[in-house]
């Protein structure tokens, strides 16, 4: 590959996936933000707020897997520019994202206490969990109009809107916390429940913000009407569901196998989930560029192909391979040093610490692996159209290899929970050898539009 082309490789993932790293970077970094403060008045507290968080996490991953389905579209019609097609996209995204959204958001909140019951059994925990989720609950409808948008604006290569978006909700979700969690400037100490309500917030600002600027950018491809939004027929609608809904059932079967190894960590006791969800937390910081990265090889896959270059779509994608290669070693160890400075700023007890330095250790061995795995499945794969193949692998993984490793190593021989995490991502290791495979055999690559 000439010096040329990989100049234009590292301007491409610079423009895209930069912005989205940065992006995930934020986010990430208030997450973990917010699990200090929380952490710092119990592991209880800690606890409860990350279990009542995993009917958010599913709700997300389901959500992100529709979107991402009709991003793939998207990123195909923006590379044969069918703007209007885009417009249907969003359409569709709108009407099945908010109806999920509001579906969900009634049940949790007719039965919040029982969709924190199925993660833990501690009552105490289950207590802050429902004050947490009885307000949180309100981010879902708010949150699914945006990720509409967001999705939509990486497929036309304009990431640098949702990373500003990001920037100014974090920004409002960090101080709200401060504030809210505390105490501070005059307002009453609310504890988890301060939490919630710096979420809903924060999530209300992003989608004010998103919609602000898509409609007043002069050039922005996403700008439409009602009418164009909702023109789509139903030829189109099924053919972007036949794609898609893969990629739904990938994410959200993915995201219900994961929350179901903390069903597997919860009994064990607290201590071990707050561990968990710190260590988790913090991995998530480290692999904000390679998410970035895999955004943007998804993105470039799929415009490359709505130009109908396939050969040039396979180069791209293995030069990216290397480049990723590459990078993620220094940040495992980078990860890997950072136990005794993150355990710092947790009121937890000396297990707690202790647990959550061993899991980091372990996560950080892992980081590489999961860095391929998100690059392959969100990314190459996805971008190229794959989407049953990367559904069969994410959830049979997961559901297949994780799961009951969770349940062998927390539930019947009572591991420590770093051992117990060591065991589980062995799951990851299978996807990464048939991700391989399937990237070499280029079956992976799919032309969508005419």
């Amino acid at each position: 590959m000439s010096k040329n082309e990989n100049r234009k490789i590292l301007k491409l993932l610079i423009t895209v996936g930069l912005p989205i790293a940065i992006q995930n970077l934020l986010s990430n970094g208030v997450n973990l933000l917010d699990n200090f403060m929380v952490g710092s008045l119990s592991e209880d507290a800690l606890t409860a707020v990350s279990m009542a968080n995993r009917s958010y996490f599913i709700f997300i991953m389901l959500l992100f897997g529709l979107v991402s389905g009709i991003g793939i579209f998207s990123s195909q019609y923006y590379g044969s520019k069918e703007i209007s097609k885009i417009h249907s996209m969003m359409g569709i995204g709108f009407s099945i994202g908010v109806s999920f959204a509001v579906i969900l958001t009634l049940l949790i909140s007719i039965f919040p206490e029982d969709t924190v019951r199925i993660f833990i059994k501690d009552e105490n925990v289950i207590k802050m969990g429902t004050e947490y989720l009885k307000i949180a609950v309100l981010s879902f409808i708010p949150t699914s109009i945006s990720m509409v948008f967001q999705i939509n604006l990486r497929s036309v290569r304009m990431t640098k809107i949702p990373m500003m978006t990001s920037i100014v909700a974090v920004l409002v979700n960090g101080f709200l916390n401060y504030i809210l969690i505390f105490g501070k400037l005059g307002f009453s100490a609310l504890g988890v429940k301060g939490a919630a309500i710096a979420t809903v917030a924060a999530r209300i600002v992003e989608l004010v913000m998103v919609m602000i600027f898509v409609f007043t950018h002069k050039n922005c491809p996403l700008k439409g009407t009602i009418k164009t939004y909702f023109s789509f027929d139903i030829s189109l609608l099924t053919t972007v569901l036949k794609r898609s809904l893969p990629v739904v059932m990938q994410e959200g079967l993915w995201a219900i196998g994961t929350s179901v190894y903390f069903i597997a960590y919860g009994s064990l006791n607290s201590a071990s989930v707050a561990a968990a969800q710190v260590s988790m937390t913090a991995l998530d910081i480290y692999i904000s560029l390679f998410i970035g990265l895999g955004n943007g090889a998804g993105v470039m896959v799929g415009n490359l192909l709505g130009e109908k270059q396939v050969d040039k779509a396979w180069k791209y994608s293995s030069k990216i391979i290397l480049y990723q290669i590459i990078l993620s070693i220094p940040f495992a160890v980078l990860f890997a040093l950072s136990g005794s400075w993150i355990t710092s700023f947790l009121n937890f007890s000396v297990a707690g610490n202790e647990a959550t330095s061993y899991t980091i250790l372990i996560l950080a061995a892992y980081l590489p692996i999961k860095c391929m795995n998100f690059l392959f499945i969100v990314g190459i794969l996805r971008g190229g159209g794959d989407t049953k193949f990367n559904m069969i692998i994410e959830t049979g993984s997961v559901w297949f290899i994780g799961v009951p490793l969770a349940f062998l190593s927390a539930v019947v021989l009572k591991w420590p929970i770093y051992y117990c995490i060591a065991l589980v991502n062995l799951e990851e290791v299978a996807k990464l050898i048939l991700c391989s495979i399937r990237f070499k055999s280029r079956k992976w690559i799919n032309v969508l539009v005419d």
